[in-house]
């Protein structure tokens, strides 16, 4: 695989995506807001007073009210990213809104999807085993060695379909998007197929690089994010450039281990 020129072609993909359309910048900006102006409203000095909150003055109203917007907007940027994950070149406008909308809705389905056994099975062990703790009259108590060892076992299961979620779920999503059916997303057996034609070592090096650059990139805005006041400006304005360009660049590392097209039998 060749990591450099997935890597540039993400770059010039993110790059050309906002340059010279500053319109579609500042759409990007204004759907990530509602998440940014949650710190405006919770003034932790007041709330925190040594080791006692104060949940009275937290704005629980305000809150909710900017989650609920930060939830709505991030289906028309999760939208966004389907179309991206689609191989759309040159980078889309922001068009057909409703589609965005419900597309968006579509991949955080899939993704979800992808992680719900291990959360289930995991919530489930956690709240036996607190409430073992905490509530012996309410839950079983944990004085059965069995039953420790089972919900020790259910722990390590719901590790275990945390990881192989997490390494799966990209790959689903983006032949979701590719194929146009929310069942091919979570198909297992295709999902490996397509990895396994990337290359195990491939999709782990595709992984850390990824995550090596969102780290970096993370340092780099975080320097100026520490100005008061406008400092925070700063990462909203260039998340853009980061979802877009991680978006593209496992677009091309799907496409990399898509199945060749059949070859036609000579006349």
């Amino acid at each position: 695989m060749e990591f450099e020129k997935i890597v540039t072609d993400a770059i010039e993909y993110s790059r050309d995506t906002f340059l010279g359309h500053w319109t579609r910048w500042l759409i990007f900006v204004l759907l990530g807001l509602p998440f940014s102006l949650i710190r405006f409203v919770v003034d932790p000095a007041k709330i925190v007073d040594k080791t006692t909150i104060h949940w009275e003055l937290i704005p629980w109203g305000s809150i909710a009210v900017l989650v609920l917007a930060g939830i709505i907007t991030s289906f028309f940027v999760a939208g966004y990213t389907v179309r991206i994950y689609r191989g759309t070149k040159p980078a889309p406008d922001f068009t057909g809104w409703v589609s965005l909308f419900i597309d968006g809705i579509k991949l955080d389905i899939v993704i979800i999807v992808w992680f719900l056994p291990g959360l289930v099975l995991g919530l489930a062990a956690l709240a036996l085993l607190v409430g073992g703790l905490f509530m012996p009259g309410v839950f079983p108590p944990l004085n059965n060695p069995a039953l420790i060892l089972a919900l020790g076992l259910a722990l390590i299961v719901a590790l275990v379909l945390f990881i192989i979620a997490a390494l799966y779920v990209t790959i689903g999503a983006i032949r979701f998007t590719r194929a146009g059916s929310m069942i091919e997303g979570w198909r297992f057996s295709a999902v490996s197929g397509i990895i396994r034609r990337i290359g195990w070592a491939n999709y782990f090096i595709a992984l850390v690089l990824l995550g090596v650059v969102s780290v970096l990139f993370s340092l780099a805005v975080s320097v100026p994010a520490i100005i008061p006041y406008v400092g925070w400006i700063v990462p909203v304005a260039l998340a853009p450039f980061l979802t877009v360009f991680s978006a593209r660049y496992f677009a091309l590392v799907y496409e990399a281990g898509e199945a060749p097209p059949p070859v036609s039998p000579a006349a």
